[in-house]
């Protein structure tokens, strides 16, 4: 072969082996190119970012609260939130001194953050006033850095606690509408970016990169600050006067389902929450209207009324004999008066609370018909109100329910309801027959007015007829104006009511204390508010509702009246007064009759044939029709 030839094929093989090679390495390259740019940009522009900027974050403003007059009930107040820097730190004692003063903070808590080098930058202290933010500014040190930031404010302090709730430091929200609402209240936080240099120091006359937060959205809400403010000082009140371990409320506007009032007692200022007792805090934020069910006693008679008048099985003029009691399944239940109440027809019986009538009225009915009933009024399921946390009420499976446990149940034991479920029932026997969907909020508006979502009205289904609604409504103005008649709860005004009383249940068995109630609503002719009021364990003396929750109660429909400014019906009556007479060591015979011709109704605690105890005292001026307590033994 020859020489040359062999040379030339030679190098042409270790040409193409060389251009081979470079097209490998450019592929290579160019494929690494695409995972870098295509794949991997995103990542690494934000990397990059990341290193050549320092970023001073931008929280968004929390969108407010308001009642339905558009008073604000939860607002965002301008603060600060102080970060060091520790690479641009120049005297790291001197910072830490001044931090340390200026913010009320330990020394050596804030030198050790100033000093630490492990991150860039460093929290030294949350939500700092305006003028102490404008002294920092002032002193200029290296390495101090100020966020504008949003704190709560709560206008009304202790006014709404379980409803509103409350945030965290950072603005979390933590229980109530607060928290319900997080999501929408909090809005989108923005971020500031300066460049720095590879130490992390700012570098001036650069490009700052600017994104905006987004406010939250604003909550109005159905709740009226002047009634809740009515609400609030009788729970205070009564709790004071009667001794009581807790007090609660709601008011209602029966013929729409918004919530005007909503309140436990006791509470604490939403402007210092009592973050160090966490047990305490716990259970004071807690909404017990909506997350805790009792025996609701007498209240529950109206619901019973309604049922046996809407199924017929009873009409207004029907004839009762209370002996005192009534013996099922071979138990013996007692009427609240031993005595009892003779002959007496419905209507009285509802006003006297018999026992035994109701008792009688829930046996007519029947176990089908019975719980048909109640489940049709929502016993037995949720409200739907939109606040977090509802319970539902206890009933007996109906299969293993005995003869004895319905009768009980025509009178408001063995059956739990949470006071949220007991009044959007109640309401329905007095508003035309109609069980709807309690709400707190009315509208949820963007920060520049644009309505997010409203909520209107909600109809769940007709329960009774208008015909036996407008009987309850008779019924329960006769029940608190007996025996004076008409208009004489609060002279002069059309106002209905219904007292209960509870006993308590600890571990299966009877704990000695008890539950007081009120249920009452105004005007009677077409209600506009109903309020519930429960009392637990006044122990002032008397744990009757009608001494320990009726007063109270009726203070909160007084206060409406004149907010309204309503006339009086009847601005002629006038309430007698008479002295309490002493009636310790009378029979009960006696003294009920003593009590009878002065003109005052009784409850009666206990049993025996003597008068052992009595309230209020002898010698007491009180109102003429008012309800008195007597002990025997």
């Amino acid at each position: 072969m020859n020489k040359n030839n062999y040379s030339i094929g030679l190098l042409q093989k270790r040409l193409l082996v060389f251009l081979v090679l470079i097209t490998f390495f450019f592929i290579v390259i160019i494929f690494r190119l695409g995972v870098v740019q295509i794949i991997n940009g995103d990542f690494l522009q934000i990397k990059a970012t990341d290193q050549w900027t320092r970023d001073v974050p931008l929280k968004a403003k929390r969108g407010y609260i308001y009642d339905s007059n558009n008073n604000p009930l939860a607002v965002s107040m301008s603060s600060y939130d102080v970060y060091v820097r520790h690479k641009n730190v120049i005297d790291a004692i001197e910072v830490a001194k001044f931090l340390s003063k200026e913010l009320e903070l330990n020394f050596e808590s804030v030198y050790k953050k100033v000093i630490d080098n492990t991150v860039s930058e460093v929290v030294i202290k949350l939500q700092v006033g305006n003028e102490v933010a404008q002294k920092i500014i002032k002193k200029n040190l290296p390495g101090i850095v100020l966020s504008e930031n949003f704190s709560r404010y709560y206008p009304f302090g202790d006014l709404f606690t379980q409803v509103l709730g409350f945030t965290t430091v950072d603005g979390i929200g933590q229980f109530g509408l607060e928290s319900q609402y997080d999501k929408l209240l909090k809005g989108i936080n923005g971020t500031l970016l300066t460049q720095s240099d590879v130490k992390g120091q700012e570098l001036e006359n650069t490009i700052d990169y600017y994104i905006p937060s987004q406010p939250g959205y604003n909550i109005f809400t159905t709740l009226d600050y002047q009634i809740q403010l009515l609400l609030e000082n009788a729970l205070e009140v009564c709790i004071e006067e009667q001794n009581a371990t807790k007090a609660m409320g709601i008011v209602i506007n029966p013929k729409t389902g918004e919530i005007l009032g909503m309140s436990c007692k006791p509470s604490f200022d939403l402007n210092e929450i009592p973050r160090d007792d966490v047990k305490s805090l716990l259970e004071m934020s807690k909404n017990m209207t909506i997350t805790d069910v009792y025996e609701p006693g007498s209240t529950f008679k109206i619901l019973t009324s309604a049922i046996a008048l809407n199924e017929g099985v009873v009409k207004v003029e029907d004839e009762f004999y209370d002996p005192g009691y009534r013996i099922v399944d071979g138990e013996k239940i007692k009427c609240w008066k031993l005595i009892g109440h003779g002959h007496q027809n419905f209507q009285d019986g509802f006003c006297n609370s018999c026992n035994s009538v109701f008792i009688d009225m829930a046996l007519r009915l029947g176990m089908d018909r019975f719980y048909k009933a109640m489940n049709s009024f929502g016993i037995g399921e949720l409200t739907g109100i939109d606040f977090q946390g509802e319970a539902n009420s206890i009933m007996m499976d109906k299969n293993l329910v005995k003869t004895v446990d319905l009768a009980r149940m025509g009178f408001g034991q063995a059956v739990a309801v949470s006071p949220i479920q007991l009044i959007t029932a109640l309401s329905a026997t007095i508003n035309g027959g109609y069980l709807l969907t309690p709400y707190i909020v009315e509208r949820i508006e963007s920060n520049n007015g644009l309505i997010v979502s409203e909520a209107t009205k909600q109809v769940r289904r007709q329960v009774i007829s208008g015909e036996v609604s407008k009987t309850i409504r008779e019924f329960l103005e006769d029940a608190v104006s007996r025996p004076l008649g008409k208009y004489t709860f609060i002279p002069g005004y059309s106002v209905g009511g219904k007292t209960g009383t509870t006993q308590k249940y600890a571990n299966g068995q009877i704990s000695g204390t008890y539950i007081a109630s009120f249920f009452g609503a105004y005007p009677m002719n077409d209600p506009e508010y109903a309020i519930l009021f429960i009392v637990d364990e006044p122990k002032a003396g008397s744990y009757y509702g009608s001494i320990a929750a009726s007063p109270y109660a009726k203070k909160v429909i007084e206060g409406i009246i004149k907010m309204r400014g309503d006339k009086p019906v009847d601005g002629n009556i006038q309430i007698e007064q008479v002295v309490m007479p002493n009636l310790i060591g009378k029979s009960l015979l006696e003294a009920s009759k003593i009590l009878t011709e002065i003109g005052l109704m009784y409850e009666i605690d206990g049993e025996g044939g003597k008068i052992v105890d009595q309230f209020p005292l002898a010698d007491i001026v009180i109102n003429k029709n008012q309800v008195v307590q007597i002990s025997v033994g």
